[in-house]
């Protein structure tokens, strides 16, 4: 069963003393300037923005070499949705100087890369390699000639186009890609395509070799890439090399990405996914609440990622307030309250899930939903009006230390902190963010979060509360014992998720 939690890149600690000395140059060093380097990271950005890290651990002769864009489904519009995707897939395909896909691997295989993958995400795409660190001017060469030079031979391009085809087919008849894209296409209908990584059949159907060397112009510039290494090398030798092989690199100013901002959620949104393979006698409930987009309000993501962590033991008051106040809840350890950062869109999540057995005598599915809504409601309305009392100043300290443990834990393994955490930080926020995050966290106090409860979830006045979006998924038979489910649907105004529905391309005409 599906668990949210924080960050997907976080790991158990194994690197103790090394993480000991992060903490310490995490909370104590804080200067950047063309050079930085905290707690063993080193950063640089040349004078043609490209922004390097550089990370030394030599408990392995590996190292795990990084490149990432800012763009994916963010920089979407209606018309290049889906081809992020797309232009992955070609740049393993060739460039100038390994113009084919097996001269491509065997560049790789002569190099004794013994990982190597990409991926194309909601903000950032990124590329990776890990190799012998004798080899790692030639794993830099490499990327540097992947990313500078890619061919698009048009063959190829309709190779390539098959095979996404055929992948975004598979998640389009996804159940949980359905139910998901039918709540964010109508969370945020403004500019859904910047919620969704796939996008449309027909754009990659229609793609051609001009609009992939626009997206080139546009994106895959050095003002816009970070090169971020890790593990059994020198950082004076990584910058060293950057600047050989990406210096003399040109392209215009940096994209701007997320513009204009997403919305307040609209009113009324409510999704139900009826499903034939879902957890046998379960409903899966979430809320959902507009939260702070990272570069619009840093200082609100730092307070939601204390309260957080402040909700998440599960013999915490909330969890075990929840499990009290609304019968047949499933566990606490799968009562979650999340925000993921981002740049656009962010949004709190919180999610459960019901046991049903017998809704005669449970009651109807839908309004024990309601009913665990109000009293989630309840629950924040209490932590705003007196939130020591709710909580206390121990544990308020308590979340600060587990949250700047959380991403101390993430050095565990070099190459996952490489190409997930950094990445992620880089990518959604910036340099400065991320080497400033957990002194910003530490100064976060109870005024913070019950600013940042009544701004985001409960509204400033008891009539001014902002708009939730709620999302139920159950499985077809479990639906079924519920004799007033479709009654109950309607009066409450649910939309049923299809995969007919779902998708932002078709509701383009409008539709509930």
């Amino acid at each position: 069963m599906e668990k949210n939690t924080r960050r997907d890149f976080v790991h158990p600690c194994v690197l103790r003393i090394a993480a000991f000395v992060l903490l310490l140059f995490l909370v104590l060093g804080r200067s950047l300037g063309a050079q930085a380097q905290l707690g063993g990271i080193s950063h640089r950005k040349l004078p043609n923005g490209l922004e390097i890290f550089a990370m030394r651990n030599s408990s392995v002769p590996l190292a795990t070499i990084c490149v990432a864009f800012r763009g994916g489904a963010i920089a979407h519009t209606p018309e290049t949705a889906g081809l992020f995707h797309l232009y992955e897939h070609m740049l393993f395909a060739g460039n100038r100087k390994y113009p084919t896909k097996q001269a491509f691997n065997a560049a790789l295989n002569s190099m004794g890369t013994t990982t190597w993958n990409g991926a194309t995400g909601t903000e950032y795409i990124n590329y990776h390699i890990t190799i012998p660190s004798e080899t790692l001017e030639k794993g830099i060469e490499f990327w540097a000639s992947a990313v500078r030079s890619p061919i698009f031979d048009p063959q190829t391009l309709e190779n390539e186009k098959s095979v996404v085809l055929n992948e975004i087919k598979g998640y389009h008849a996804d159940p949980a890609q359905i139910a998901a894209n039918a709540l964010s296409s109508r969370m945020f209908p403004a500019a859904p395509w910047r919620k969704n990584i796939d996008g449309p059949e027909g754009n990659i159907e229609s793609a051609n070799v001009e609009a992939l060397r626009d997206m080139q112009n546009k994106f895959y510039i050095p003002s816009n890439m970070a090169l971020l290494v890790g593990g059994d090398c020198d950082p004076g030798e990584v910058f060293a090399l950057a600047e050989k092989y990406f210096g003399d690199w040109s392209g215009g100013s940096a994209p701007e990405l997320g513009k204009p901002a997403q919305g307040p959620l609209p009113e009324g949104v409510r999704v139900i996914s009826i499903e034939d393979s879902f957890y046998r006698g379960l409903a899966q409930a979430q809320f959902r609440w507009r939260g702070p987009d990272v570069l619009e309000k840093p200082e609100d993501t730092y307070a939601a990622d204390v309260l957080l962590f402040l909700m998440s033991s599960p013999v915490g008051r909330f969890k075990k307030s929840l499990m009290v106040k609304v019968p047949g809840l499933f566990d606490p350890e799968y009562i979650d309250f999340s925000y993921p950062t981002a740049r656009d869109g962010a949004n709190f999540i919180f999610n459960t899930y019901l046991v049903v057995q017998n809704p005669q005598s449970e009651g109807s599915v839908l309004d024990r939903v309601e009913s665990l809504r109000l009293a989630v409601m309840e629950e924040f309305t209490l932590m705003a009006v007196d939130p020591v009392e709710y909580f206390s100043a121990r544990e308020l300290e308590k979340a600060k230390t587990k949250l700047i443990d959380q991403n101390i834990y993430a050095l565990e393994s070099v190459d996952s902190f490489i190409t997930d955490t950094l990445t992620f930080w880089w990518s959604t926020a910036t340099a400065d963010y991320f080497f400033g995050y957990e002194e910003n966290c530490a100064a976060v106090g109870w005024d913070s979060i019950v600013s940042l409860l009544r701004r985001y979830i409960l509204g400033a006045r008891p009539d001014s509360s902002p708009a939730q979006a709620s999302m139920v998924r159950l499985r077809t038979s479990t639906a079924g014992t519920d004799f007033k489910m479709a009654g109950k649907i309607e009066e409450l105004g649910y939309a049923k998720a299809t995969s007919d529905t779902a998708f932002w391309w078709q509701r383009q005409g409008g539709g509930k």
